[in-house]
């Protein structure tokens, strides 16, 4: 005979052990959440800030202004003559070099170039027979002796209008009978006389100081002309002078 009370145990048995089982399964689940979630907040917070990247157009322009900053400092300074030369080129023409010379007395050598920006020159071009050369000597030893300390310069260029006249040896015997004391140069092969395109003796020229032609006399006379204009280009040779030094 078999007892009727054996199948509701059983099933009540069974019961618990379904609600134990998905309790404890419920437990693991909440139990492994709970522990990865810190774990994947933590990596989050761990990981540093990323630096903000500038702007590209703000970096070039921030070179760009360098560079030209750098520009601006390299840049040479204006010339304060240029005006001036300038000027000039378009009124005068310029003295043209000593060429070819073939000896010099009073000095071992002379040209323009070295007395530009210094001195005021009087070009004379003579020859030793000429008698109206002969004359204007003694104005020009004159004004050697009144200006050469002030800044004037006088270079002789002897031309010879004969072939004696070539000689070197005569040409210092006439330096010294003329009592000339600047310095002289022989232009034997015209070379310098063709510079200026000369045609007469004797020809004086002023050149100022920038290296320009300011005045031209052919012949004897004018002497106070001449000496008033060489006082005006000393004058004008202090003045440049004053200017560059401020």
């Amino acid at each position: 005979m078999r007892r009727i009370t054996t199948k509701p145990l059983l099933l009540l048995s069974t019961l618990a052990v379904t609600a134990a089982a998905i309790l404890f399964l419920e437990t693991r689940f909440d139990t492994a959440e709970t522990t990865a979630r810190p774990v994947a907040q933590t990596v989050v917070e761990a990981a540093p800030p990323e630096a903000p990247t500038p702007p590209m157009e703000e970096t070039q322009g921030t070179e760009n202004a360098g560079e030209s900053e750098m520009v601006e400092e390299s840049a040479p300074a204006p010339d304060p003559n240029a005006e001036r030369i300038s000027e000039k080129e378009a009124e005068y023409e310029r003295a043209a070099e000593i060429v070819g010379p073939t000896g010099f007395v009073n000095t071992d050598g002379v040209t323009i170039g070295e007395n530009l920006g210094e001195k005021v020159i009087l070009v004379d071009f003579w020859t030793y027979s000429c008698y109206n050369c002969q004359n204007t000597q003694p104005y020009l030893n004159a004004w050697h002796d009144e200006y050469s300390d002030d800044g004037l310069v006088i270079i002789g260029v002897h031309k010879p209008e004969f072939e004696f006249e070539k000689d070197y040896a005569g040409v210092v015997e006439a330096v010294g009978l003329a009592g000339i004391k600047y310095p002289v140069v022989l232009d034997n092969n015209d070379a310098t006389w063709d510079a200026y395109d000369q045609r007469f003796w004797p020809t004086m020229y002023l050149v100022d100081s920038d290296g320009f032609i300011r005045y031209k006399h052919i012949g004897e006379g004018a002497y106070d002309e001449t000496e008033a204009k060489i006082r005006e280009l000393l004058a004008e040779r202090d003045r440049i002078g004053e200017g560059s030094e401020t």
